[in-house]
């Protein structure tokens, strides 16, 4: 079975509609996760404010970067960079013992989120679509010749999944809830990366670098700090 996408939009495009409702979703999950976990509310507000002009900032400074100042995009991984680097900085403005630690772990806790719906929109659009591809729920949009995978529906089920996971692992008071989602979330882009179009004639994007240097950072701090127990023991 064939799904049909238009991309000849003649009114508001759905891609800016679940950008918004990306955006709004994660600021939802950030500001209960913070209240519930100590935050003030004057710096919760101050640190969504500053999420969207920060995020949106550094996904579109990454794909100048990452295409040689060539275009400026959105990019899922510059967009999560943005949104922890508006947690450092309403650490820096209103510094509270341990606030900037919490304020992280919530952003990541809610980026899966964001992400799976932000993903949605791409979906709609037929940006980063997938490879060709002719068998079962294969997208075909308007205008298009072949038929491709729905790499962008497999990403929105699948990051969906991590941030249940890791709502169900904080509930739980799991210690290493943090540093599962983001080596899941890291593992995950890193691999389905590999059914985009776009990763054709390409060994290893700049997204999977990205994904790789993030999971060797976790895995030798993880070392680090057992090595550390270890020898205290």
């Amino acid at each position: 079975m064939t799904i049909h996408i238009n991309t000849d939009y003649s009114g508001i495009s759905p891609y800016g509609l679940f950008i918004l409702l990306s955006i709004a979703s994660g600021i939802t999950v950030i500001f209960r996760l913070c209240i519930k976990r100590g935050i003030t509310v004057k710096k919760t507000l101050l640190l969504l404010a500053l999420i969207p002009a920060s995020s949106w900032c550094c996904a579109c400074l990454y794909t100048f970067i990452t295409s040689g100042g060539k275009r400026i995009g959105l990019a899922s991984i510059g967009a999560a960079m943005g949104v922890y680097l508006a947690a450092i900085l309403v650490s820096l403005i209103q510094p509270g013992t341990g606030h900037r630690n919490i304020m992280l772990q919530n952003c990541t806790f809610a980026l899966p989120l964001m992400y799976s719906i932000a993903k949605l929109g791409c979906l709609s659009a037929g940006c980063c679509h997938g490879i060709e591809y002719s068998g079962p729920l294969s997208i075909k949009y308007s205008g298009a010749e072949a038929e491709v995978f729905p790499v962008q529906a497999v990403e929105s089920a699948v990051f969906m999944a991590i941030f249940i996971y890791g709502l169900k692992a904080l509930r739980k008071h799991d210690p290493d809830s943090v540093r599962k989602i983001i080596l899941l979330s890291a593992a995950a882009k890193f691999s389905l990366d590999f059914l985009r179009a776009s990763h054709k004639h390409i060994i290893i994007s700049s997204n999977q670098l990205c994904c790789l240097l993030m999971i060797s950072c976790l895995l030798t701090a993880h070392y680090k700090r057992q090595k550390k127990a270890n020898s205290n023991d």
